[in-house]
C-alpha cells in the first residue's frame, strides 16, 4: 500500500505542477485527479498485476505526451550592450531640447611691466541642443487567443515587450557613434582620433598614445594638453576573445621582446556592443574616455527606463459572474492591448552625428594589420 500511495502522490504532483504551469486547465486537472483517486480507493479489489498496470506511466500515454509536447519553447537569449559604462546620461524634465554648455579655458598669463595693467582675458561659452523623443510599440490579442492560451505565453507579453525595448536602446545608442558620418569626422581630424589597425596589443597601444596626445586650442592660438582618463575599449562580440587575450596576458602578446603588458594601467576594461556593424575582415573598435562625454544619451527624468502599460478594460459586470479572462479586454472587441514606451534621445549633428565631444573617443576601422 505504501508504494501505491507514493505512486499516487507522484502522479498527482505531476498533474498539479502542469496545471500551475498552464499546460492543462483546471477542469482537466480535476478530471485526472478524480480518476487517480478512484484507482487508489479500489486498489484492494485489484490484482497486483492489474494494479501495477494501472499505476505505471504506460497507462497515461495521452497525459504525459500532451504535457511534454505542448511545453512552450524557450526564446532566444539576446546579447546586451553595456553602453551606460562609457556614455553620459543627461536627464531632462520634458520633451523640449536641452542645451549642453561647455566653456573655453582661460588663457596663459603675461608678464606685467611696472605701472602696466593686467592683460584682459575672456571666456567663451558654447552649447549643443538635444532632447528626448518617444518611441513606442503596441501589441493586442483577441479574447479567443487569451482563452486558448493554456501555455501562458500571452501573459509573458509585458516582459517580452520590455526586453524588446532594452534591445532597441542598445541599438539606438550604438548608432549614435557607430555610423559612417561619425567615422568620417574622426578620420578627418587626423591620426590622434582615428586609425586603421586591427585589434592587437600594438595597435591598442597606438590608440592609447593617440588619446594621451589630445590638445585643446583656444581661439587665440594657445594650446593645452587634455587629460584623458579611464579608457574603455568597445568592441563587437567577434573581438571578445582577442580582447580577453590582450587584457589577460602578463607579457605583451605578439611581441618578441617579452615586454610587460601595461594595457590594464591605461584601459579599465572592454565592453561588448553587439550592434557595431562590420564586414569581415575589417572589424572596427573604439576607445572611450570616462571623463569626457564623447556620447551623451538623453533620458526623461520621470521615465529613465522603458515601461509597459496595458489598456484598462471597459467591461463591467452586470448579471452573473464574469470570467477573469473576459474582464481583460475591450467591451467592443474583447481584445487586450499592451504598449511599450521609451523616452530616449541623442545628438543628431551633420558632422559628428551622435558624438557630442570628439575629444573623448578614438576609432579604428580595423582594416590593416
Amino acid at each position: 500500500m505504501e508504494n501505491n500511495f507514493s505512486m499516487r502522490k507522484a502522479i498527482l504532483s505531476l498533474a498539479e505542477v502542469d496545471a500551475k504551469a498552464g499546460y492543462i486547465n483546471s477542469q482537466e486537472y480535476e478530471t485526472r485527479k478524480s480518476a487517480i483517486e478512484t484507482v487508489y480507493k479500489e486498489y484492494k479489489h485489484l490484482s497486483p498485476s492489474k494494479l501495477r498496470e494501472v499505476m505505471t506511466t504506460a497507462n497515461f500515454n495521452d497525459y504525459f505526451a500532451d504535457a511534454l509536447q505542448r511545453r512552450l519553447l524557450e526564446q532566444y537569449q539576446f546579447q546586451r550592450s553595456a553602453w551606460q559604462d562609457y556614455t553620459k546620461v543627461e536627464l531632462v524634465n520634458d520633451t523640449r531640447d536641452k542645451k549642453l554648455f561647455s566653456r573655453t579655458p582661460f588663457g596663459t598669463l603675461y608678464r606685467r611691466g611696472e605701472k602696466g595693467e593686467a592683460t584682459a582675458d575672456g571666456m567663451e561659452v558654447e552649447y549643443i541642443e538635444m532632447g528626448v523623443e518617444e518611441f513606442t510599440r503596441q501589441f493586442d490579442v483577441s479574447i479567443e487567443a487569451i482563452l486558448n492560451d493554456d501555455l501562458g505565453a500571452i501573459m509573458e507579453t509585458p516582459r517580452l515587450m520590455f526586453e524588446a525595448a532594452r534591445r532597441f536602446e542598445d541599438s539606438f545608442v550604438s548608432n549614435l557613434f557607430d555610423n559612417a558620418t561619425s567615422q568620417a569626422a574622426l578620420v578627418g581630424l587626423g591620426a590622434n582620433y582615428a586609425g586603421t589597425g586591427r585589434l592587437t596589443h600594438a595597435n591598442l597601444m597606438i590608440g592609447i598614445a593617440a588619446m594621451a596626445s589630445r590638445l585643446y586650442t583656444r581661439s587665440d592660438g594657445t594650446t593645452y594638453p587634455i587629460a584623458v582618463e579611464g579608457l574603455t575599449l568597445v568592441i563587437p562580440p567577434i573581438l571578445a576573445p582577442q580582447a580577453e587575450t590582450i587584457f589577460s596576458s602578463q607579457l605583451a602578446p605578439g611581441v618578441a621582446t617579452n615586454d610587460v603588458n601595461v594595457v590594464n594601467k591605461y584601459i579599465r576594461g572592454y565592453r561588448v556592443d553587439p550592434y557595431i556593424g562590420f564586414t569581415a575582415p575589417n572589424i572596427p573598435w573604439y576607445l572611450f574616455a570616462s571623463n569626457i562625454p564623447a556620447v551623451s544619451v538623453v533620458r526623461l527624468q520621470a521615465a529613465p527606463a522603458p515601461f509597459v502599460v496595458k489598456k484598462r478594460s471597459d467591461i463591467e459586470s452586470s448579471i452573473g459572474q464574469v470570467p477573469a479572462f473576459y474582464g481583460m479586454g475591450s467591451f467592443n472587441t474583447g481584445d487586450a492591448e499592451w504598449k511599450v514606451v521609451d523616452y530616449i534621445g541623442g545628438w543628431d549633428d551633420e558632422t559628428y552625428a551622435g558624438i557630442t565631444d570628439y575629444q573623448g573617443v578614438y576609432y579604428s576601422s580595423g582594416t590593416t594589420a
